[in-house]
Parts: structure tokens; sequence; C-alpha cells
């Protein structure tokens, strides 16, 4: 694979209107639909309108019509993982200074296939709770797509927990995490859409509180009918956090199975962020790789260590009822909002803890 970077002409300035861009020739449109704070059409008569943000008492924000990627500009870098690369960037002709994270990849990752992959995946899980919103998608050429989402300035999850210096999050905070993503699956899976990657790199937060998951590269779409089935084995991020059914040979799963991975997930994950690191260990190798997949195939399931005295009866219950082997003695999603560590947590409480929580792992660049 080629690699790929982000050249600074990447942004350049938009081209007048009288000279055809080089963008059109390569192919730099949007493919997904843009929320209208970014595009928004205008009356025949005007070059631009203007739009209220919904969301704000401030002035009115002027839309752009034809959102292009030099209308963005990058100020700093946020993370990144194996594949891709996540920039903060502002919205130039936003008045007020919008704040917005740009993904890339750093390879060719498959091209247009994927991309329209990836984009029916975001078109079927907009607007939904707690769930970062995509508000664009763009293609630089064959193989390097662009996504705007929303900005979360508290950052990842994982990343709170290495700020906290390896401390497990409070119980109180982790209730609310676990409440915030049952809410963003019951959402995904009422849609056909399972993630199928969900870790605490792709659970981000704010100052406020609020928390999202993200990253929806490995999602898929599950097709209508009965016998429909997706692939649900090895991907290409954190099989730490696979269930036991993915480690088998080109896994395929039907609809309740891929929705019962995502229950492992959220149990391996929750267990991640209590304890302040994975259960399983990084893996160098993919002899570790063929090693781990027989661990989770054969192995006893992750759990809250007997010693352990800190752990309330509850939150023992929750890993215990999301990391079952069999999927047929799994939780599902709707039974895990109904355990009492999720539906008998003192909301308010949980929501202050987990906010001061977050708030205390970020500096004034985050702002």
């Amino acid at each position: 694979m080629r690699p790929i970077f982000f050249p600074h002409e990447f942004f350049r300035p938009r081209a007048p209107a009288a000279v055809a861009r080089d963008d059109e020739a390569e192919g730099t449109k949007p493919i997904l639909a843009p929320h209208e704070l970014f595009h928004h059409e205008a009356p025949a008569a005007a070059a631009a309108t203007v739009v209220r943000d919904e969301e704000s008492d401030e002035e009115p924000i002027v839309g752009i019509v034809g959102l292009e990627m030099s209308d963005f500009q990058v100020t700093g870098e946020l993370g990144g993982g194996l594949y891709n690369v996540v920039y903060k960037a502002r919205l130039r002709r936003c008045p007020h200074g919008g704040v917005f994270a740009l993904k890339t990849p750093y390879y060719d990752l498959g091209g247009r296939e994927e991309d329209e992959a990836v984009a029916a995946v975001l078109r079927r899980v907009e607007g939904l709770e707690h769930v970062v919103r995509c508000h664009a998608m763009f293609r630089r050429n064959e193989s390097l797509r662009v996504a705007v989402f929303e900005h979360m300035n508290g950052g990842s999850l994982d990343r709170a927990l290495s700020r906290r210096g390896g401390r497990g999050l409070p119980e109180p905070a982790l209730a609310e995490v676990a409440a915030a993503c049952l809410a963003a699956l019951r959402g995904l899976h009422s849609r056909g859409v399972v993630h199928l990657h969900l870790n605490p790199f792709h659970i981000l937060a704010d100052a406020d509180g609020n928390i999202k998951i993200c990253d929806f590269d490995d999602a898929k779409i599950i097709p209508p009918g009965p016998g429909s089935t997706v692939y649900s084995g090895i991907g290409f991020g954190s099989p730490e956090y696979m269930s036991p059914e993915r480690c088998a040979p080109m896994a395929m799963a039907g609809a309740r199975v891929a929705r019962a991975a995502d229950v492992w997930s959220l149990g391996i994950t929750v267990l991640h962020l209590y304890q302040g690191y994975c259960p399983a260990r990084p893996l160098p190798s993919k002899r570790t790789l063929e090693r781990l997949s027989y661990e989770i195939s054969h192995g006893e399931p992750p759990s809250v260590p007997d010693e352990d005295t800190r752990a309330s009866i509850e939150l023992r219950g929750f890993v215990s009822a999301c990391l079952q082997k069999c999927v047929c003695t799994r939780a599902t999603v709707a039974e895990l909002l109904n355990h009492p560590f999720v539906a008998e947590r003192d909301v308010a409480e949980s929501r202050r803890v987990l906010k001061e929580v977050i708030v205390a792992t970020m500096d004034k660049d985050d702002y």
C-alpha cells in the first residue's frame, strides 16, 4: 500500500468562479450529504443564504454553498491509529469559528467501493443519539477520503485513561458511559447497522460529559430478510475486543449474532475502563493474534477479579451478562438497558462524576 500524506496544498484557496477547479477533475465531491450548516441550497437569485444554529443563541451563521476542502483550516492533530489520522480544523468562513474533526487515511484502503460502503453506514446512522455526527465526506482521488465529523473536545476515553495515569473510571461515571453506549447500539441495531469495533478508542467525550461513539469503518449494514449474513471476522482494528464467534475463519453472522458481537465488545470495553487497562495485551505479531483468537474462543471469559473489593455486585453482573461466550445466553442491548448497573444508577450523580473526570483530563488546547 502506498503511503498518503496530507499536503498543505490540499487546503488550497478556492479558485475563481470562472476557472475550472482541479477538484472537479479529481472527484472532490461530497459523497455524504452535509449538514445544512455546511451545504445549504441558496435561492436562485442569491449566492448564499443564512441559516440559524438551532443549538445556539448566537447570531446566525452564514451557510456555504458548495462546501470544499479549501473551506477548512487545519489547526492541529487530534490523534490517529494504525490506518487513519484525525485533524482539528476550523471552517474558514464561519464567523464563530466552529471546530471540526477531519479524518483521513494514511494508506490506500479500498478506493471508491470502500468509500461508498462507509458513506452508506454514515447515512444510515445520521441523527442517532450518542453517535458522532458526520457532516460530510469528500473523495480526494480514487483512494483518499476525508470525512468531516463533529469535534468532541474531551477526546477518546482511552486518552482520558492515559491522562489519569492508567487509573480506571469511577463506577458512577462508568455506568453513564455504559448507558450512552447502549443507547447508541440500540439506535444502530434498530437501523440494521452493527458497529463491530467498539472500544475505548472509539468512545468520545466532551467537556459537558456527553458521550458518543465513532469510527464506523468496520461497521456493517445487515441486509433485510431472513437468513441474511454479514462478514464479522477479524478486521483491521482491535481483535482483543472481539467476541468468540468472530474468531472463526471467515466468520459470518446473522442479525442476532452480529448484534451480540457488539454486546461482547461493550463488556470488554467496560472492563477496560474500570481496570484502566485492556484484559488482553496488545498484539505485536500474527502468532500472538492467533494465540489471542484461541484464548478468546476456548478460554474463560474475562471478568472483574474476585479479589477486587471495590467493584459492586451490579458492575460484576453487567460485565458477566455481556461476556457470556454463548450467544444464546449473552444479554441483549434491551436487557442491558434494564440491568441495575444502568437502570438504577443515580443519573444526575453519574453525569456529574463523568463530567468531572473528563474535564480533569483536558487542557487549554482542548477548548
